[in-house]
């Protein structure tokens, strides 16, 4: 094989090897603002590719909605994705392209009361299914700084760490009137990502390389 032939081969490998290997993962806060509702699904593409990195899903027919965070809220700063606490889990999350480090989000629960049966939870597993992390919170009613009367529901922040990469994490609520509201969700997405494709001219060049090598390697032979 000679020089020509090594170069154009090292660089089609180098592409392709690029197209399927991951790229820094990057720091990201998901803040639900486009406004959704009755859907059952909704997906945050991090990097604008045309590729969701995060997936929320609930089973709830009824599907999430869009609300807005009521008065005096610390934790819910816009319209929070909104969904049923009766279920089992009430909703998954899934980290198309992995998460890393740690996860946090903010909620607030549909009751008139904090109670230790009113709280949030999550929990977080690897790609193989296994639960790597998990923590918890009792909502409560909070002040804004500067105080402005009390929350309109009870709220938190819940915050977990975890080594490794996480594929999913499941969400559980407990509130009094079956309905909660999760919103900035904060981690490390996008461990696993691809990075973007090689221009078309870039492509092109390639293919012209490597359809120009075949010919001379034809021609030889001949």
């Amino acid at each position: 094989m000679n020089k020509r032939s090594s170069l154009l081969r090292a660089t089609a490998s180098a592409l392709l090897v690029g197209a399927i290997a991951g790229s820094p993962a990057s720091a990201a806060v998901i803040t639900f603002d486009t406004l959704v509702s009755g859907v059952t699904s909704y997906g945050y593409d991090g990097d604008a590719d045309g590729i969701n990195d995060v997936i929320f899903s609930t089973t709830d027919p009824f599907g999430f909605n869009t609300a807005g965070p009521g008065s005096n809220m610390t934790y819910i700063h816009e319209p929070g994705i909104e969904g049923t606490s009766l279920l089992n889990p009430d909703l998954r999350v899934d980290f198309l392209r992995r998460a890393t480090g740690s996860l946090t989000f903010g909620y607030a629960l549909d009751s008139s009361v904090s109670a230790p049966a009113y709280f949030a939870s999550i929990r977080v597993f690897d790609t193989a299914g296994v639960e790597i992390a998990s923590a918890s919170q009792q909502g409560a009613f909070t002040t804004t700084v500067p105080p402005a009367g009390l929350s309109s529901f009870p709220e938190g922040e819940v915050s977990v760490s975890f080594a490794g990469e996480a594929a999913y994490a499941i969400f559980d609520f407990t509130s009094e009137f079956g309905r909660y509201i999760v919103d900035d969700v904060a981690g490390t997405f996008g461990s696993t990502e691809r990075p973007p494709l090689p221009e078309p001219a870039t492509l092109v060049l390639l293919g012209v390389g490597l359809a120009g090598l075949g010919l001379s390697r034809r021609m030889k032979k001949g």
